[in-house]
């Protein structure tokens, strides 16, 4: 709605459109990129996913429980199946949750924990190697590099019927990225003006990998730098010279 005429001359003579990213050019709501996940085990990644919901609260979700639960589609499958007998909330010194559970199908009780990787990857007894430790490490790195979050899933089974009893060692079967995604119209919207000749520029608070890979994935690239070019001039070693040239 234009309640100035001369906003319409205004935005004809607009060259460079300058846009916020969370809640406007991405949806303000994490989710899981399925793209991305990581399977060590035998499961696959929609196994980890449905054991990472199982490991998460139905009410009163945090962000991270409700975005994990919300990728089911039908959320009552994180309950489904199975006899929830014992749930360790996240805290801030275990910074992880943990079920146990007892699987309706076959009577077993099993548990399934998840959390900060360096945290997970400690309790994985059954399966943890040199090896795997360095997979986990490589994997985490690509994810913060692209700036998305990872959350670590492992798994193991308890024998007998006391839900307090040791399981036989947990195992390390996922690693989840968590990301806000783009709006769907997002990239259209922005090919649209660009074809229009306005260039669009992302303005955001957020961390710079997460900048990048938002610019990525919506065509606006990665060339990015944090504000303090704007008071310090461009990082030493790359090839703009003043602030100018950036």
């Amino acid at each position: 709605i234009v309640t100035r005429i001369t906003a319409i001359e205004e935005l004809a003579a607009v060259t460079i459109l300058c846009s916020d990213k969370t809640g406007t050019l991405t949806t303000n709501k994490l989710t899981i990129d399925k793209t991305t996940h990581k399977c060590y085990g035998p499961f696959s990644a929609d196994d980890g996913i449905l054991l990472a919901a199982y490991a998460s609260r139905t009410e009163n979700m945090d962000a991270i429980d409700a975005c994990i639960v919300g990728n089911l589609g039908d959320t009552s499958r994180a309950r489904a199946g199975i006899k929830l007998l014992d749930f360790k909330p996240f805290n801030p010194v275990d910074k992880r949750t943990e079920i146990t559970y007892r699987e309706e199908a076959s009577g077993k009780l099993k548990r399934v924990t998840k959390g900060m990787t360096g945290i997970i990857i400690e309790l994985c007894t059954r399966n943890k190697t040199e090896e795997l430790e360095e997979r986990l490490e490589a994997d985490v790195e690509e994810f913060a590099l692209r700036g998305l979050r990872a959350l670590a899933v492992a798994y193991e089974e308890v024998e007998g019927d006391d839900p307090e009893a040791e399981g036989n060692g947990f195992e390390l079967i996922g690693l989840l990225s968590i990301f806000d995604p783009p709006r769907d119209d997002t990239k259209q919207t922005i090919d649209d003006a660009m074809a229009l000749g306005v260039k669009v520029k992302m303005v955001t608070g957020d961390q710079l990998a997460i900048a990048k890979e938002t610019g990525r994935r919506l065509g606006l690239g990665d060339h990015m730098y944090p504000s303090k070019v704007l008071k310090e001039g461009p990082p030493p070693g790359t090839k703009y010279r003043s602030l100018d040239d950036i």
